[in-house]
């Protein structure tokens, strides 16, 4: 079973700690493995499903040696998530356009973790790092035999990708990354300044 956890750069979105008078969102903040662990104290969202993608523009002409014909396009991420107490600061966070991260460093940045459980143990496989993650975009959706979804689109300025290499005693002997920063067009090995 996959795990694919959403960790905002700013917290407040979450309005506070699960309480009878707040709410409570579909967030286990007590229990982790050793992996979650490394995820750190702050709250994540657990995601139902995440889509993203990229393509290059291709042309057919003969006389264009590099086949391109402009920037390539990297789509936003789509994500879909149980409809909770957070929802109302997602709502708002995309009215106000307020970026999910302001200080567009990689320790602060808006992460997507990508995992996988293997036996007892949880492993991660990829980590997104996304600079100034905005909401573009969130629909409320019901369902006639599960609870409700939104499904909301996250646009970003930069994107930096981590592979976790996995042995087959399930520890992580090393990792493969690149970057790119939509903004600039161009390759990065981390954030700009």
């Amino acid at each position: 079973m996959d795990l694919i956890l959403l960790q905002p750069g700013d917290d407040s979105i979450f309005g506070g700690s699960n309480s009878w008078q707040d709410g409570g969102s579909l967030i286990d903040a007590e229990w982790k493995d050793d992996i979650l662990k490394q995820v750190g104290d702050r709250p994540c969202f657990e995601l139902v499903s995440i889509h993203q993608g990229m393509k290059q523009q291709v042309t057919t002409d003969v006389s264009n040696s590099a086949r391109t014909s402009g920037r390539p396009v990297i789509t936003e991420f789509t994500c879909v998530k149980y409809v909770d107490k957070t929802s109302v600061g997602l709502y708002d966070y995309c009215l106000r356009a307020k970026p999910l991260d302001s200080s567009g460093t990689k320790a602060a940045a808006t992460k997507l973790f990508i995992m996988r459980n293997s036996g007892d143990q949880t492993l991660n496989i990829m980590t997104f790092y996304l600079r100034y993650a905005l909401i573009s975009e969130i629909q409320f959706q019901s369902h006639p035999d599960d609870m409700p979804t939104e499904q909301f689109k996250l646009n970003f300025t930069e994107i930096l990708w981590e592979y976790s290499v996995q042995a087959a005693d399930t520890t992580s002997p090393g990792m493969r990354a690149a970057g790119w920063s939509v903004s600039r067009n161009r390759p990065i090995g981390d954030f700009t300044s």
